[in-house]
């Protein structure tokens, strides 16, 4: 499954392949997903990543998401607590 990009994207950020180890429980709840969607495991795994890459910024250390919609709201926080740390 693949999901179309602005043309200047695909040149900066080409199409990858990329290999990893997926613990058991992840395995068995991509598994369990493919087989509710009917999709192949690659193409599973393919839409839940984009997915997660498009709504989420970052992931903590902390166990906590940062959504891509709270962004500017962070942003000018940190920009607050910077101004009044620093005399």
């Amino acid at each position: 499954m693949e999901i179309k990009l602005k043309s200047e994207n695909n040149k900066k950020y080409p199409k990858v392949y990329i290999s990893f180890q997926l613990p058991e429980k992840a395995n068995q709840l991509l598994t369990e997903s493919c087989k509710r969607s009917k999709r192949k495991k690659i193409q599973e795994a393919t839409l839940r990543l984009e997915d997660h890459l498009s709504k989420y910024r970052s992931i903590s250390e902390l166990n906590q998401t940062v959504l891509n919609s709270n962004i500017e709201e962070i942003k000018e926080m940190e920009i607050q607590d910077v101004c009044t740390s620093n005399p």
